[in-house]
């Protein structure tokens, strides 16, 4: 049985892959100025937006697993989130990401 803290970090890196897909291509469009590009961009604001919201009221189990809000994400680090994420790579060195 799966249990909820892998069904909140599974979505978690679900809604992530959404993003950084969306994103790319955006970026590798060849038309950069055009209508889709432009409503592709605000579909990106809105996973962002609920990305964001989902963090919030999962931020506990997130951050004790060693996940910080997305790099696109517009939430201001509190100081619990980076404490767990610590704590969690303390206990795991090897899980660490890479630079």
């Amino acid at each position: 049985m799966i249990s909820f803290d892998h069904r909140i970090l599974s979505e978690y890196r679900i809604k992530i892959a959404k993003i950084e897909t969306l994103a790319k291509s955006i970026l590798s469009h060849r038309e950069p100025k055009s209508e889709e590009v432009k409503g592709a961009s605000e579909f990106l604001d809105v996973l962002i937006n609920e990305t964001d919201k989902f963090y919030e009221n999962s931020s506990t189990i997130l951050s004790n697993h060693g996940k910080r809000p997305h790099a696109r994400s517009r939430l201001p680090e509190t100081k619990e989130w980076n404490e767990n994420v610590e704590k969690f790579y303390e206990k795991n060195p090897r899980r660490r990401p890479r630079k």
